[in-house]
């Protein structure tokens, strides 16, 4: 795809088929002039991996077959990225492994082993520490923010000053041959318009470059030698101040990609040393160390050292946040604290949250709004037409004589230069680029021109409850047990054994809570197997051969469980549920109900302001939850939503159902009056979730929104994800989008009259070529400078490269 601001165009392709080189020169067969900002291949680096064999010896102990079978199966629990084989040899009493020393030491797995077995087990040979190191180069990152000139080159200088002198020739008598000095004006700014003509021409087509030729030429030829001079001054001209008004849009964005980390500081595993490697060769697993100033290279967990860490990068916000041992950090944000950190990186640079945040940048810019492909499609026909017309203006009009053939050529002339659709093309992407950008500085990542104006047209909004409407961080507030031939120890085991294996965060409090009982829980797989996750309802499983089911009132009700539930159990369920705690049980298959238990989350701070900030913008507000009523009516009624707004006990596919349901009502608003009909019908509908069951939803709304601290499937379906999960963003991604509308009407409307205007005095004869000219390049430079104003004017885009500097 093509984005015509930036003047880049973004080619997927096979490089084991055609490379970017083989692109470019076809490209340049065809007179394009492509050069390759970004070769993929070139930049693309395998993380650094290495294998080693370390020899472990636990002489002083002996192993039974017992123990020898639960060493192998603690040790094939490893994953393969750390430890890739093993052999253990009983007779000699040696443990051989095949590691990755950047991901895992030796010494470091005889930790485990002690803690686990209680063997006397010691490293005997370590093999990093003779290794050589095959360390790729750091390559040093160019600068690819763009140098605007801030002079236009020589040659359209010296053009204009020629052409400037011409124009005393319009004081006539003896200064009537100054004229001739337009002449000169035209060997300076000509050719290079001539040379894009002619490749445009050789492709069979039309650009602002043939209809500037022809009209300087046309003027030529009628011996307007200071209308032609005109022409290919002020056009030269144009071509330096679009650039210099366009620039500060480019670079807005290229500052973005210069957030990705170029190199990291990797901790030799057996020296404990400091290895310079690029940031794209760190792999998952390995510690590398993080100085003050120094961005973070991948996304990893914090394991030694306290400091702040600026985030701005990804969310917007200048205020450094506090991290410590256990902390999750991402890669590109930037150590502004005095301490260094030690970072266990748990991906890769290309997955890491800045790369997906460029890529999205990326992918942004190429995707193209119907709005500008409507543009562009009335731009295509448009040109054509009026050269047709201009082309009978300065032929037929010659048979009439030769002073009307003289007069209607040169008003065919001045409409070859007021059919240079400029300013319309250049109006719409100008004014996405500067949205997406803003929207970018601000930590909301806008997928492309169309959800940005989409988001301006929203008049209903479906919120999922939990980790959006609140923050998604549950604590377990009851556990009660029904013990009949089984005990509370046997139950918590088997209900920990399941959610230990679940991912929602719910799972996670029921964990924490019958951890923080004391109980130790089993690190054996073999206990349980078949895992399934239920939709909407829960998740079952075999644990010891009993088939375990945990979930919510509904699950338990389909599979017939729920009516022998006791009175008292009954009782406090319903109590809970009443406080607003999301209720749920654990049956065994031949046992029924044997658990219930309640767990609370906490709405985010912001939540009820931005309900009540949409409310007043005239949006209509849903919320959404698989959660009990009582519960889901608790969690509304502290945001402000009537119980007509609350809907709950849903599955993911009645969400679904739901968006789909207000989409159509908003297209079947009755039109009784034509625009309002039209008014009500610009309405689009948002859904905002950020778990893996709002996929489906986030795909089917007019524009979805994910929470970033959310699934990487909701963000990856959806349309606009705010970085930070702050609410308050979405009330600023929708006002930016009203004013995106607002600028490309204004833009689009002014583009249209002034070519209105021109165009009418044309016809009456009363324009010169240079008017026409100057008012096509003014006009064109109005609509950028509209469009940019959506950039913000405090904050330079330079700041998210070098935030480290405000600290």
């Amino acid at each position: 795809s093509i984005n015509v601001t930036n003047k880049i165009t973004y080619v997927e392709h096979d490089t084991a088929v055609i490379s970017a080189q083989n692109i470019c020169d076809i490209l340049n067969a065809e007179h394009f002039g492509a050069q390759i900002k970004l070769d993929a291949k070139e930049s693309m680096e395998a993380p650094l991996i290495s294998s080693v064999q370390s020899i472990l010896s636990f002489k002083d102990s002996s192993l039974s077959e017992t123990e020898n079978q639960a060493l192998s199966d603690f040790l094939s629990a490893y994953s393969s990225t750390q430890i890739k084989s093993f052999v253990v040899d009983v007779s000699a009493k040696k443990l051989r492994i095949l590691h990755d020393p950047l991901t895992i030491t030796p010494e470091e797995i005889c930790v485990s082993l002690r803690s686990k077995f209680s063997i006397n087990i010691f490293v005997e040979e370590d093999g990093a520490v003779n290794l050589e190191w095959q360390l790729p180069e750091i390559k040093e990152e160019e600068d690819i923010e763009e140098e605007t000139a801030k002079y236009p080159r020589p040659t359209v200088i010296l053009s204009g000053i020629f052409w400037l002198l011409s124009l005393l020739s319009l004081i006539g008598g003896k200064w009537d041959y100054l004229k001739y000095l337009s002449i000169v004006a035209l060997v300076f700014g000509l050719p290079p318009i001539a040379r894009k003509a002619y490749s445009t021409l050789c492709r069979c087509q039309f650009d602002t470059n043939v209809l500037m030729f022809s009209a300087a030429v046309g003027a030529v030829a009628l011996q307007e030698f200071t209308e032609a001079g005109a022409v290919a001054f002020l056009f030269s001209l144009s071509e330096w101040l679009e650039a210099r008004a366009t620039a500060r849009a480019r670079n807005a964005l290229s500052a973005i990609v210069q957030l990705r980390p170029d190199k990291a500081n990797l901790i030799h595993p057996s020296t404990r040393d400091i290895i310079v490697v690029p940031a794209s060769a760190v792999p998952i697993g390995a510690l590398v160390r993080v100085k003050t100033g120094d961005k973070i290279p991948c996304d990893g967990v914090v394991v030694q050292g306290t400091s702040t860490v600026n985030e701005s990068s990804l969310t917007g916000e200048s205020r450094p946040v506090l991290k410590a041992p256990m902390d999750e950090v991402s890669g590109g944000t930037v150590n502004s604290g005095m301490v260094d950190l030690l970072v266990r990186t748990t991906c890769t640079t290309e997955n890491s949250a800045v790369s997906r945040l460029i890529r999205l940048v990326e992918e942004a810019q190429a995707n193209r709004s119907e709005t500008e492909k409507i543009v562009d499609t009335f731009a295509r026909y448009y040109t054509p037409v009026v050269i047709f017309v201009a082309l009978c203006m300065v032929t037929i009009p010659w048979a009439f004589g030769p002073e009307i053939g003289r007069l209607w050529t040169n008003n065919g002339l001045v409409l070859l230069v007021v059919a240079c659709p400029c300013a319309l093309i250049i109006s719409t992407p100008v004014t996405y680029v500067a949205g997406l950008a803003a929207a970018a500085q601000k930590g909301v990542l806008i997928k492309g021109g169309t959800h940005l104006e989409t988001l301006g047209m929203v008049k209903k909004i479906a919120f999922d409850k939990t980790g959006t409407l609140t923050c998604g961080e549950f604590a377990l507030l009851h556990l009660e047990t029904i013990e009949n031939e089984m005990k509370r120890l046997e139950i918590l085991e088997m209900l920990a054994l399941v959610e230990e294996r679940a991912h929602h965060p719910l799972a996670q409090a029921i964990v924490a809570g019958i951890k923080n009982e004391g109980i130790e829980l089993s690190t054996t797989s073999d206990r349980i197997e078949n895992t399934t996750n239920i939709a909407g309802e829960g998740v079952t499983a075999s644990v010891d051969g009993f088939t375990v089911y945990v979930g919510n009132e509904r699950l338990f009700t389909r599979l017939g469980m729920s009516d022998a539930l006791p009175a008292d159990i009954k009782s406090k369920s319903d109590r809970w549920a009443s406080e607003g705690d999301t209720v749920g049980f654990m049956g065994i298959e031949g046992f029924g109900i044997v658990a219930a238990y309640s767990v609370a989350d906490s709405v985010r701070p912001e939540s009820a302001r931005v309900v009540e900030s949409l409310c007043k913008l005239h949006v209509e507000v849903t919320m959404l939850t698989g959660d009990n009523a009582d519960a889901a009516r608790t969690i509304g009624r502290q945001l402000g939503l009537e119980d007509e707004h609350i809907r709950s006990q849903l599955l993911p596919e009645e969400k679904l159902e739901i968006v789909e349901a207000m989409k159509q009502e908003e297209l079947n608003y009755p039109r009784q009056h034509y625009f309002k009909a039209c008014k009500r019908n610009n309405g689009k509908v948002m859904f905002c979730g950020d778990g893996v069951n709002d996929g489906p939803a986030l795909t089917i709304a007019h524009v979805g929104i994910a929470m970033g601290a959310g699934a990487a499937l909701a963000m990856e379906t959806s349309d606009v994800t705010l970085l930070d999960s702050n609410l308050e963003k979405l009330i600023y991604a929708m006002k930016l989008g009203k004013r995106v509308i607002q600028k490309i009407r204004e833009n689009i409307v002014f583009s249209f009259l002034v070519k209105g205007i021109v165009v009418g005095f044309t016809l009456a004869g009363s324009v010169h070529l240079w008017v026409a000219i100057a008012t096509d390049v003014g006009a064109m430079i109005l609509v950028t400078l509209n469009g940019m104003t959506l950039l913000p004017y405090r904050k330079r885009t330079s700041e998210l490269v070098n935030n480290q500097e405000q600290v």
